[in-house]
């Protein structure tokens, strides 16, 4: 179950398993004693502090039509003195994308969502924002009015408007103190490697991963070449080509049943 790459919680973690093929009459006892058992998932585990609250759900209409956007840090300085990340979340596929920054600036702003979100997957509908000087500021305004981007700024008096990103910011910075505990100035190494187990690791709104949404296929995982799953052991090349048009022609009753989910899940 290591090889599965991060993990957050037993019953996640059985669902990576089941859907690269593997099973076993006591696999979801197993990953639940697993991650029990596991030092740094209790001690960074997410305890939430906060007093309950009334949720505001916000769904997308379509993929990457409407991103969050939010700032983590600062953090322990890494290489490159950076300390901030700015990161993303699709509200749909819950798709994430996060860089390391030095600063918080504008500038930065503009070029991560450039680079990162338009460059990657076309121009959104909606972005959705605090109130931070980097995003309610002239610069970025004209940015979004250019490219005809909605930029929503969550209410002061409400914040949860924008709650998405910051759930997904506190598990990313939870799986970070789980790789790193002592050595906490390379998180900068460490954090493709837990965006890509967050990427591949079914959401519970959705009942898929992201990474599966986004491409309709599930990712390929390291212990499947360890121990090979149905899908590898079958692999030919011959047959990949019709394999993969079959995936693409099934990815949009795959994302209409998650888009249900989502809505039922409200």
């Amino acid at each position: 179950m290591k090889e599965c790459g991060n993990h957050t919680g037993g019953r996640t973690l059985s669902q990576k398993l089941l859907r690269q093929g593997y099973f076993w009459p006591t696999m979801h006892h197993d990953a639940i004693d697993f991650v029990r058992k596991c030092d740094r998932c209790q001690r960074y585990a997410n305890i939430s502090r906060r007093p309950s609250e009334p949720l505001t759900f916000i769904t997308a209409p379509w993929p990457f039509a409407q991103w969050g956007m939010d700032f983590v840090g600062p953090l322990p300085v890494a290489t490159g003195k950076m300390k901030f990340l700015i990161m993303a979340v699709d509200y749909f596929t819950k798709w994430v994308e996060a860089e390391p920054l030095a600063t918080i600036t504008e500038k930065n702003t503009k070029s991560f969502v450039w680079k990162s979100i338009i460059c990657r997957f076309g121009v959104p509908r909606v972005i959705v924002s605090d109130n931070g000087k980097q995003f309610d500021c002239q610069t970025f305004h004209d940015f979004c009015k250019e490219w005809r981007i909605e930029h929503r700024l969550a209410s002061v008096a409400y914040l949860q408007s924008n709650g998405q990103p910051e759930v997904i910011n506190r598990e990313i910075i939870s799986s970070l103190k789980k790789c790193l505990e002592h050595s906490k100035g390379r998180w900068t190494e460490e954090l493709p490697s837990v965006l890509w187990a967050y990427r591949t690791t079914p959401r519970t709104t959705a009942g898929e991963s992201p990474y599966n949404l986004y491409f309709g296929a599930e990712a390929m995982i390291p212990v499947e070449i360890d121990v090979q799953s149905s899908r590898v052991v079958q692999f030919s090349e011959e047959n990949n080509e019709e394999g993969l048009r079959t995936l693409l022609d099934l990815v949009e009753e795959l994302r209409d049943k998650a888009a249900i989910k989502i809505v039922a899940y409200q």
